[in-house]
């Protein structure tokens, strides 16, 4: 029962479920607000859109890291893989919904079925996730420890 107890109250494993949720219900309710609709969950686990959720992650757990330790090895270690992960949501992803758009003319040249197409983040969408990720991380840490 303590290891349950210590890993649910666990600073890092805490700072993470604020930030996935955070982003997943603020991407899922201006999903609504932007196209009118009614609040659905799932729009939230949507690749792209507003916040980045893999920023928002990757932020919340680097920036928890430098609360906890300083300029430590481990904050320098996880800054670095945050750094690889949000070029991939911008540049990669991003790149691969050109190709994407790219296929689909090829596609209708030869009345096949287009694919879906999502973009990755744009440097706003990217900003803002490393905000709120810097948002989870303080919560924790000035509220609960």
């Amino acid at each position: 029962m303590d290891f349950v107890h210590d890993f649910l109250l666990n600073y890092y494993f805490m700072t993470f479920v604020l930030a996935w949720a955070s982003s997943i219900l603020i991407k899922a309710s201006l999903h609504a607000w932007k196209h009118r609709v009614r609040f659905r969950l799932k729009d939230g686990f949507q690749n792209g859109g507003m916040p980045s959720g893999h920023s928002t992650i990757v932020s919340a757990l680097t920036f928890g890291v430098l609360f906890k330790t300083g300029l430590s090895d481990l904050f320098f270690i996880s800054g670095v893989f945050s750094l690889i992960i949000i070029s991939d949501a911008i540049r990669v992803r991003r790149n691969i919904g050109v190709q994407g758009d790219k296929l689909n003319e090829l596609l209708k040249e030869f009345n096949e079925k287009p694919i879906e197409v999502v973009y990755g983040h744009s440097f706003t969408q990217v900003v803002a996730g490393i905000l709120l990720g810097l948002v989870c991380a303080l919560v924790f840490r000035t509220i609960l420890f």
